[in-house]
Formats: C-alpha cells, sequence, structure tokens
C-alpha cells in the first residue's frame, strides 16, 4: 500500500484529512451486503441447475451451456459497472445509490429467473433471458457493493476484519439457502414444485433488497479525493494489465469459484445419486455453510500470522490433498463429511481474504497510474468470480452430459462422472489456484 500520494493526484488538506475508522456497526453491517447477494446468488448456483433439469425440463447439456453463456454475458456488464461506479457523484456517494435504487430490481429478477411459462423452446429462451436478466441486475448491486470497501477506509487490518465480516454475511447466507430453499419450496408449492420455486425466489428477494438497504443506511463513504486527469474508458481498461498483484488476485478469485461452482451446483446430485441421500445436500450445505462462518473468524487471524499469500497457499495444499482422500471415502459417509468439511475450511482462506487482497492492490493501482478506479478494479474481481462460478456449475453439467445423465434414469456411469466432476475436479483446481496466487507479491514489498 502506498503510503505517499502520486504525482498526479491533487490532494489538498480538505481531502487529505482521513475520517477515523468505520464505526463497529458499519464494519459489522458491511457484512450484511454478501448475506443479501448469497440468498441469491447462492440459490442460483447451488437450485437453478436442478430448477431447470427437473422441474422447467431442460436436457443437462442445454441447461449448462446457458449457465454459462448467460454468465459470461452479463460478466461483461461488470466493468462497465464499475467504470460507472468511479465516475458516479451523487448526494448519496459513488456505490450507495446502486445499493438503494438496484436492490428491488434484481430482487425481481430472481423471482423471473425461477418461473418457467410455456415449453420446449419458450421455456429455453425464457431460461436464458432471465439469467442474464438476473446476473445484470446482481452487477448493478454486488459491483458497487464490492467497491465500498476501500471507500470505507485505507487501513489493512480494518479491512481484512471487515473482510472476514463480509464472509460471515456470505457464511449465514449459505446457511440460509442450506436450511430454507427446500423447505420454503415444499410449504409454498406442495405438490407443484414450480410454484415452490417461484414463491421461494419471492421471499428471498424481498429479504435481500432489505438487508442491501440496510447496508447502506449503516456504510458511508468517505470523499473523494480529486484526480487531476480523468482517464479514457480505453485508457482505464489498458491500465489493468500493468498491475499484476490484481491479476494475480483476479486469476486465483476466477479458479476459487469454478471450485465453488462445482460444489454447489453438484451437492444435490452427489448427495442423491453417491450418498443416496436425497436430503443430504441440505447436511452438505449446512455443514459446508458452519464451516465458512468458522473460516471467517479463523482466517483473519491466520493470515496475520503466516502473511496472506503463504496462508492461502498453505490452506490450497491441505485441501488438495484431503480432496484426493476422499476418493477412498465413499462406504464412510461420516468420515466423508469430516473430511469434506475440513477441505473447505483450508480452501476457504481465499475467499475470505481476497475482497482486502483487491484493496490492496486498489492502493497499488493508484500508485502506478494516480488513479483510484475502485468501481473498475473491483469489477475485474467480480468479474472473474462470475465466470468462475458459471464455467463450475457448466462443467458440472456437461459431466452430467457426458456421463449420460438422465433425470428418470441415473446410470452407473453418470454415478462415476458425478463422483469424478465434484471430488476430482476441486483438487486439481487448488492447485491451479496457488499457481495464480504466485503473482501477488504486494506483502513482499510492504517488508
Amino acid at each position: 500500500m502506498s503510503a505517499v500520494p502520486p504525482p498526479a493526484t491533487a490532494v489538498t488538506p480538505e481531502s487529505s484529512a482521513r475520517p477515523a475508522a468505520p464505526a463497529k456497526a458499519a464494519q459489522v453491517g458491511y457484512g450484511l451486503g454478501d448475506l443479501a447477494s448469497n440468498l441469491t446468488w447462492t440459490t442460483l448456483t447451488a437450485f437453478l441447475l436442478y430448477y431447470y433439469t427437473d422441474v422447467a425440463g431442460l436436457a443437462a447439456a442445454t441447461a449448462g451451456t446457458i449457465l454459462l453463456v448467460g454468465r459470461i454475458a452479463d460478466a461483461v456488464i461488470d466493468p462497465v459497472v464499475g467504470l460507472a461506479v468511479d465516475r458516479t457523484r451523487s448526494r448519496f456517494g459513488r456505490a450507495r445509490p446502486y445499493l438503494i435504487f438496484a436492490a428491488p430490481v434484481l430482487g425481481i429478477a430472481f423471482v423471473l429467473a425461477f418461473t418457467s411459462p410455456g415449453g420446449g423452446t419458450t421455456t429455453v429462451v425464457w431460461a436464458a433471458l432471465t439469467f442474464v436478466a438476473v446476473g445484470i441486475s446482481h452487477s448493478l448491486v454486488n459491483v458497487p457493493y464490492g467497491a465500498m470497501l476501500p471507500m470505507l477506509t485505507d487501513d489493512a487490518d480494518t479491512r481484512l476484519r471487515m473482510s472476514g465480516y463480509r464472509f460471515v454475511g456470505a457464511s449465514l447466507g449459505l446457511i440460509a439457502v442450506s436450511l430454507a430453499v427446500m423447505p420454503l419450496v415444499g410449504a409454498l408449492g406442495g405438490a407443484d414444485r414450480a410454484r415452490g420455486f417461484t414463491g421461494m425466489a419471492a421471499v428471498l428477494g424481498a429479504v435481500g433488497t432489505l438487508l442491501y438497504w440496510i447496508v447502506a443506511l449503516l456504510c458511508r463513504e468517505r470523499p473523494a479525493a480529486p484526480v487531476a486527469r480523468e482517464a479514457t474508458t480505453w485508457g482505464a481498461l489498458a491500465s489493468l494489465r500493468g498491475n499484476r498483484h490484481w491479476l494475480g488476485v483476479s486469476a486465483a478469485s476466477l479458479i476459487a469459484f469454478v471450485r465453488l461452482g462445482i460444489i454447489t451446483a453438484g451437492a444435490v446430485f452427489y448427495a442423491r445419486e453417491v450418498l443416496d441421500d436425497a436430503w443430504a445436500t441440505s447436511y452438505i450445505l449446512l455443514a459446508f455453510s458452519l464451516l465458512a462462518l468458522a473460516g471467517s473468524l479463523v482466517t483473519p487471524w491466520f493470515l496475520r500470522r503466516t502473511g496472506k499469500r503463504r496462508g492461502i497457499d498453505i490452506g490450497l495444499a491441505v485441501t488438495a490433498a484431503l480432496y484426493v482422500l476422499l476418493f477412498f471415502l465413499d462406504g464412510q459417509p461420516a468420515v466423508f463429511l469430516a473430511v469434506f468439511l475440513f477441505a473447505n475450511l483450508t480452501g476457504g482462506f481465499g475467499f475470505v481474504a481476497a475482497p482486502a487482497l483487491v484493496a490492496d492492490a486498489i492502493d497499488h493501482h493508484e500508485t502506478l497510474t494516480g488513479r483510484r478506479e475502485e468501481g473498475l478494479l473491483y469489477a475485474g474481481y467480480s468479474f472473474a468470480t462470475k465466470v468462475g462460478t458459471a464455467l463450475g456449475g457448466s462443467l458440472f453439467a456437461w459431466a452430467l452430459a457426458w456421463g449420460g445423465y438422465r433425470a428418470d434414469h441415473v446410470s452407473d456411469r453418470a454415478v462415476q462422472a458425478i463422483e469424478w466432476a465434484f471430488v476430482g475436479l476441486p483438487a486439481v483446481l487448488c492447485l491451479a489456484q496457488a499457481a495464480c496466487m504466485a503473482l501477488y507479491r504486494l506483502e513482499d514489498r510492504e517488508h
């Protein structure tokens, strides 16, 4: 992190005054944004593929293609939203207006994604359009939300702590989804699963909107420092390639979210076909969420002692080894679950730390270019997470297609494909993520 403003930045006495760290309520309240985000995001990644194949009646390969193409299409919007945030000046701030006005739009789009009018080609077109719509709406809220962190404080320890609170919110969102989605579907739809999924989406969409509004109420941004020059759009985009630390964090995050996409999309299939217990989906997601919550508390403590990059790499190495071990634990569900959970605890260090790493990379970018560009740099990270999650879900869907998966008859080959995709791919991805983290060297400069 740069301690001296770059020459290109015009700093006045008023703009150089740094307010105290955000109040505790704002630090904790910031995490509610990821709680809101995961009520929609995790529900989409964990249940939309199942909804497409087993409720709306889409073929697995078609559903997987929609998830990938749709997510890439809406991820392209992230840099546009990021540039808009950097150029926004309003009485509400730069990021808060998006949380206030775009959150209800996201709630509505989320409901539409879990509706399925007509059949055949109509269903395919509707699924594609609504999936893109909910993704764009998510960008309009989540990119500004993530970009808020460096706008709230420039203290590295406070950022890491707030990243922890953010992951607490994400973990609580995972818990809520694992506990509430299927019971809500049953309670609101009865035997009509299609109606139940639509009702469930309406409830979670409304709660998510309210939580985003609370974040906007609690978190107030620092005034933006004036800059001597404004970059063109292409100039701002071109400057990204010079920030190797940001590139490393973004690439590592993309791979991490591929892994997460595989786990969340595959849990319902793995539970039903390998563990032979459909309700085990809730157990897996709930246990995964509880360990994520524990990880959000352990990670800041652990990384302060090991260093961010080194601690993340240690966790990834342990996780890869444990995933290999899972192949030998098919007939021991209790041991399988315990190993699976610990693997995801150590593999989650990068998830918790990523927002703080991005914020540090934003500070470094100011040293390089003289501009903060919080929105654009966070949008690049958000782009990576979206594409990663979509690619993970699509890889799992394509594995289903390769195994000849059919909802009415699941062959032994399909079961084997599910197991290899759910357990084997994440082990390889951990090693690839560690390789990308080698680009992040800001801590070396600090020391």
